[in-house]
């Protein structure tokens, strides 16, 4: 009967030892893929797209800025600007890309912040767009990689969605 008991408090101290100190962090890379939307005010002649990463370097994955720059480019619209002389830049700041493990759950948090700009510098608008997601722990590593992957994929619609009304023309 003691020994049970034993055995009960064992796996209650564990669990509570599992539960509250688990804390891994994680970063799903995303691949740049093809875009499945046009941004029609944003014309790709005249506009410059640049990615900042400022993540702690511990944390930095160049692969991030890479394929956010290439999805972006890719939905410039191809319509050319018949205003050459005006050129513009489109700043997107990773500020936050990570999944982190806590209470059994994979949870994951994106943010960009996103500023468009003219060539001398004067902002013409800031925005930012988010993702979050969380799911219950069943595949581990594959959990997480699937967590991360819906929070960047929640942050690009909302990117997205704020750049499609936004217009240079």
């Amino acid at each position: 009967m003691l020994k049970r008991f034993f055995i009960f408090i064992a796996v209650i101290l564990g669990i509570g030892l599992y539960t509250t100190s688990c804390a891994q962090t994680t970063e799903y890379t995303p691949n740049s893929g093809t875009a499945n939307f046009t941004l029609q005010g944003l014309p790709s002649n005249v506009l410059v797209v640049r990615v900042n990463d400022f993540r702690p370097k511990s944390t930095s994955n160049s692969d991030l800025k890479s394929a956010l720059k290439g999805l972006i480019m890719v939905s410039l619209s191809e319509v050319p600007s018949q205003e050459t002389d005006n050129r513009y830049v489109l700043t997107v700041d990773v500020i936050e890309h990570r999944t982190f493990f806590t209470m059994g759950n994979w949870n994951a948090s994106t943010r960009f912040r996103i500023r468009l700009a003219t060539s001398e510098g004067k902002i013409l608008g800031q925005w930012d767009a988010r993702g979050t997601a969380q799911r219950s722990n069943t595949w581990g590593a594959a959990t997480a990689e699937a967590v991360g992957k819906d929070s960047y994929d929640i942050a690009i619609a909302d990117m997205m969605s704020i750049l499609s009304g936004v217009s240079v023309r």
